[in-house]
């Protein structure tokens, strides 16, 4: 997935956002009583503006005009930023949809004339580019927060391109774990009391209201081209083994000169740098997505770091607390896990041995971003992207492994580079951290990573040609590694 970060995820907004598909417009219905005319242009047959009144000279053709926000956040209070409401006619009119009207996105900016008041706005945007918003009501002269919110042209795509209609109910749109989050008192209550020896510590995230707009997806998210930039340069696969091996604060681990800062995993997505021109990214740019700051990995990176406990529900029923010691992980690590996949040892411990897929763009494998579930599923049988997808005919040498394939995820074995793939491959000593466990929603085993204090299960996007050996009792294949060993979860023999 993607090669692209930002700790919780901003939304990037739009203010001019989603210019509807070329062929689509809105239905004419009858003549609306004609509104003050526009310079130089007058209200459409429909009553709506034409984009000759949006775009004159007083109004957002002038170059100099910006929106001033001022900053109200945490040691941002009376910081003033500019959004650039200024949009070039001929540069518009050569994207996409240049023969578009403004008004078929901008629904909320109907006035005769092109005289409008303040439109609605939900302040956030994407994590780390956005300040939170503490109260989410709009209110006419509220002051403004941060300068990334959303107004209705960032949903409007959805009348001319109706296939991807299913998006507002997709996981991008809903980030459905965070919608979910909360201290789970009752889970923390129940492991305490299961482990009594364990400083147990708070088990889920408590979000606040304010938080979700952070992280919340929009059309205009992706498809809206922005400036994204990593919010501190190096190359954080540098520290992937440092941070993996002991875990280390901001600024105490130097390599080749540069210390070692958290935000090397973060990115920021400036949408004000495209009002000018309204370019839309399309699906084409999407799947050849190789650059270093694409839009997918603007949020799907982050790191792994040194396991912990974690806890978890065995059953359904939520009574019975299992833990097992597993990988911390932090934000969505898919980016960098895809980049380490194939590199072996030359630059990571744990670089996967599987050249081909990390090769890869997201949307190789991912073809419905815009459905994308946001429940936990077996992806193997519902997921866009399913193994079986490309390796349908492909024959395990081990005629074994089709005995595992009801009860084990593909993932299951061929993931790579977790806590105790680590130690193998580090030559740490071998505790009873684990990679996998029996993910109670899905009955599978699936690799099994630390989330605030959870225990979760995870699609590593770090893979490995699986080395089976001579099998479960060989201690050099990866049979007995990972499953096969004493006091595994997932009830494997030895």
């Amino acid at each position: 997935m993607m090669k692209r970060m930002l700790e919780s995820l901003v939304t990037v907004v739009v203010l001019v956002s989603a210019i509807a598909l070329a062929g689509c417009s809105g239905s004419d219905g009858a003549a609306g009583a004609a509104g003050a005319a526009g310079a130089p242009g007058l209200p459409g047959a429909s009553g709506e503006v034409t984009n000759a009144t949006c775009l004159s000279a007083n109004c957002h053709g002038k170059a100099t005009l910006v929106k001033t926000i001022v900053r109200s956040d945490a040691g941002k209070v009376g910081v003033e930023e500019t959004v650039p409401l200024y949009v070039d006619n001929a540069m518009f009119t050569a994207t996409v949809h240049g023969s578009q009207r403004c008004v078929a996105c901008h629904t909320d900016i109907n006035a005769s004339g092109g005289a409008h008041g303040p439109v609605d706005k939900t302040y956030g945007g994407w994590a780390r580019f956005s300040a939170k918003q503490a109260v989410e009501m709009i209110a006419i002269n509220e002051t403004p927060r941060t300068r990334n919110y959303i107004t209705a042209a960032s949903r409007s795509c959805v009348t001319c391109h109706s296939n991807h209609a299913g998006f507002e109910n997709s996981a991008h749109a809903t980030i459905y774990k965070q919608r979910d989050a909360a201290v789970n008192t009752a889970l923390k209550t129940a492991a305490q009391a299961a482990f009594p020896t364990d400083v147990v510590g708070t088990l889920g995230e408590a979000y606040m209201v304010g938080d979700c707009n952070r992280c919340h997806a929009a059309c205009s998210t992706c498809h809206f081209k922005s400036t994204i930039k990593r919010t501190l340069a190096g190359d954080f696969r540098k520290y992937w083994d440092i941070n993996q091996a002991a875990w280390s604060s901001p600024g105490t681990v130097p390599v080749d000169g540069v210390v070692w800062n958290d935000t090397m995993t973060e990115f920021s997505m400036d949408w004000t740098t495209n009002v000018v021109s309204h370019e839309f990214r399309k699906g084409s740019y999407f799947k050849a997505d190789k650059d270093p700051e694409g839009v997918c990995e603007a949020c799907h990176t982050g790191l792994y770091k040194p396991a912990k406990n974690a806890y978890y529900w065995a059953d359904a029923a939520k009574t019975i607390v299992k833990k097992v010691k597993a990988t911390e992980g932090k934000r969505h690590m898919q980016g960098y896990e895809l980049l380490i996949s194939g590199m072996g040892n030359t630059q990571i411990i744990t670089g996967g041995s599987n050249t081909v897929h990390a090769g890869f763009t997201c949307a190789d494998c991912h073809k419905g971003l815009h459905s994308l579930l946001g429940l936990p599923n077996t992806w193997d049988v519902t997921g866009d992207a399913k193994c079986t997808d490309c390796h349908s005919g492909y024959t395990h040498k081990n005629a074994t492994v089709s005995f595992h394939s009801v009860k084990v995820a593909c993932v299951g074995c061929h993931a790579f580079g977790m806590a105790r793939d680590f130690m193998y491959k580090s030559g740490a000593a071998v505790d009873n951290s684990t990679d996998v466990f029996l993910d109670p929603k899905s009955n599978q085993v699936r690799p099994v990573i630390r989330k605030q204090g959870v225990a979760e299960p995870w699609y590593p996007h770090n893979w490995q040609t699986f080395n089976a050996g001579t099998g479960k009792t060989d201690p050099a294949g990866d049979c007995a590694r990972k499953c096969h060993y004493a006091g595994n979860q997932v009830g494997a023999g030895l």
